[in-house]
Parts: C-alpha cells; sequence; structure tokens
C-alpha cells in the first residue's frame, strides 16, 4: 500500500490578455472593443422626388377632367337622342298631371317609330307671354294626326266624323264655352293637334279668331318641335307611375 500523500492537482484558469482603454493587460478579464459614439441616422431625400409627387398630382388631375369630359359627353348624348327630365308648370293636363310633377321624356321612340293618337308629348313653341319671345317646353296630348279632321262641337270631340271616347270632360271649341259652336280643323302634313287634359283650361291647338279663353292659342304643332313622349312620372315618389301607349 502507498502511503503517499496523494497529489493535488492544480487547475489553473487560462490567462486572457485583456487591452483596456489605457492599453494595460490583466489575467481574467476580457477586452471589449470600444463603440463609436453614436449619432443620429441621417435619412437622404432620392434626387427629384419632389418633382415625382408633382408629376403625380399632375397625372391624377389630367385623369379626373378626362373622366369628366367623358360622363359630360356622354350625359350630352343621352339628353339629345335618349331621354330627357321635365317639370310641368301650370295646369293643362290635369287631372292626369299636376303642376311640380317630374317626368322623364322618352326621344327614342318617335326616332324609330310614329307619333300616336293619345300619346303625351312634349314639344318646343314660342312663349307669347314672354319678352323678347322665346322658345319654351309645353305638354299635351296628341288628338289629331296629319291629314286627318278634328271637328268640335256639341262639347264632344270627332276625327274624321267619328267621335272620340275620353274621360277628359266636355270640350268646347271657343272661349265662350258655347256648345253649338262648332269648329273645324284640317291637320296640316307632318303636323298635329294637340290637346290639354283639362280641357276648359288648356292652351293648345284650338282656335278662336283671336284667342281661347283670353289667351292665345298653340296652333298645329309640327313634327321637328316635338321633343319626346312621356314615358314615367318619377315625383312625388308615391305618383309613381309608367305610361304605356294606346
Amino acid at each position: 500500500m502507498d502511503d503517499r500523500p496523494a497529489e493535488k492537482l492544480e487547475v489553473k484558469a487560462p490567462e486572457f490578455a485583456v487591452q483596456g482603454s489605457t492599453g494595460e493587460t490583466g489575467a481574467g478579464t476580457i477586452a471589449v472593443p470600444e463603440k463609436p459614439p453614436e449619432t443620429p441616422e441621417e435619412v437622404k431625400t432620392p434626387d427629384g422626388a419632389g418633382q415625382d409627387d408633382e408629376e403625380d398630382a399632375q397625372s391624377a388631375l389630367k385623369e379626373w377632367v378626362e373622366l369628366l369630359m367623358r360622363a359630360g359627353i356622354w350625359a350630352l348624348l343621352i339628353y339629345v337622342f335618349l331621354f330627357q327630365i321635365s317639370i310641368v308648370d301650370g295646369r293643362s293636363m290635369e287631372k292626369t298631371f299636376f303642376h311640380g310633377d317630374r317626368l322623364l321624356i322618352d326621344k327614342l321612340t318617335y326616332r324609330l317609330g310614329d307619333i300616336r293618337r293619345y300619346d303625351v308629348v312634349v314639344f318646343e313653341a314660342m312663349d307669347s307671354r314672354s319678352s323678347p319671345r322665346v322658345p319654351k317646353d309645353y305638354i299635351k296630348r296628341v288628338i289629331g294626326l296629319p291629314g286627318e279632321t278634328v271637328e268640335i262641337q256639341d262639347g264632344a270631340v270627332f276625327v274624321n266624323g267619328q267621335k272620340i271616347e275620353d274621360s277628359f270632360g266636355p270640350t268646347y271649341a271657343n272661349r265662350l264655352r258655347d256648345p253649338a259652336y262648332r269648329s273645324v280643323f284640317v291637320v296640316p302634313p307632318r303636323q298635329y293637334f294637340v290637346m290639354g287634359d283639362n280641357r276648359e283650361d288648356s292652351k293648345d291647338s284650338r282656335i278662336d279668331e283671336t284667342t281661347f279663353m283670353g289667351r292665345e292659342t298653340l296652333g298645329f304643332v309640327a313634327r321637328r318641335q316635338i321633343r319626346g313622349l312621356v314615358r314615367l312620372r318619377f315625383w312625388p315618389w308615391k305618383d309613381w307611375t309608367w305610361y304605356g301607349r294606346k
């Protein structure tokens, strides 16, 4: 048995040379490189960025202008060839239409087909009450077609000798409302005889020697004066009505 004392195992920690700020070295320490002082980061704007923003704004403005021009052109084409909005002014079409009613006028139908009896039309005529006289839109119902003979007598209307049946009340030929007063109208080519549904208070194609109920008459309405056919009353909303043709 070996009685010699056991040898002690010495473990030495490795020595690290640490470079400090003063350049001295020492055991057991680690030298950490010093960080340079922090400086705020600089943000640089690329050259020409302001010019690009201005060009984008101009491009967007140009697109909006082009869009509005296209919309305006389409609206004009629709107004000229397809539809228009009209507002009833007066009492001559009661009790079918009333003052303030908003109507949609169909222009396409008469570009493709003929005007029929009982159509309610909007047409342009001179407004005799204005000074100077200017064109104005009127709304009436077509009664006589080109070449027909319209006769008014005994409160009734006859077309080519046949009495027409309607529910618009008695029709008189002059402002005195004399049932015995007789008037005969021969409608010229490409013209139409029109009357308001409120037969006792309507300035229309009925002709007296001077006036009808104290007002100048409109006389016959030429084809070129007619703007279109009344299709829809959309206001007041509660009276919304679509109008077909007889």
